[in-house]
């Protein structure tokens, strides 16, 4: 007696629910995807400008010297850490370290405060030199965001004496939250 063995394999109509399930799930998850790409460079270049910044404070002690943190590229998320000369007021070249926006974020900007400020230089203590020695203010604060539209979370940097070097969300909803979150501005 033969007994024939049970086809294996998908109906038409099978492949066809598969299908439709698994394009509804990607339509769904798409769009939060993309926030957290977005939000991982803007992250990503927050980090790196930060520690760009701490890195101009080292080394300015190490050296005992006057050294500027400059963005380089105006809204451009780029800097440079260059020795300052306070006798010819000019930055000493070539820069001691300097980061590409490509390393990062392709679509992160920075937005500064003062909106023409490009540049911040330590003394020999690690301090912000008040008034600043290059033809600009002193950067106080740093914006970092998404030049995509979306929703993207901008980080915030501090540089200043009061608050040192310090990235922040300015977010409302995470200053109001209950007990206080760290990350808050």
């Amino acid at each position: 007696m033969s007994t024939r063995s049970p086809n294996h394999g998908f109906t038409i109509l099978e492949l066809m629910v598969a299908m439709t399930i698994a394009v509804l799930l990607l339509k769904l998850g798409l769009p939060s995807f993309t926030t957290f790409i977005r939000n991982s460079e803007i992250r990503s270049t927050a980090e790196s400008i930060s520690n760009g910044l701490r890195a101009a404070r080292t080394e300015a002690t190490r050296l005992n010297k006057p050294v500027s943190f400059t963005l380089v590229g105006g809204g451009d998320t780029g800097w440079a850490i260059n020795e300052f000369n306070p006798t010819t007021a000019t930055l000493v070249q070539p820069p001691i370290q300097k980061y590409a926006k490509l390393e990062a974020g392709k679509s992160s900007k920075a937005v500064t405060t003062p909106a023409n400020a490009v540049a911040v230089t330590f003394n020999g203590l690690g301090r912000v030199i008040s008034p600043s020695l290059i033809a600009t203010p002193n950067l106080q604060q740093i914006d970092v965001g998404s030049v995509v539209a979306g929703d993207a979370r901008t980080l915030r940097i501090y540089v200043d004496d009061a608050r040192g070097i310090r990235m922040c969300d300015p977010d409302p909803a995470v200053k109001a939250l209950v007990p206080a979150d760290a990350r808050a501005c």
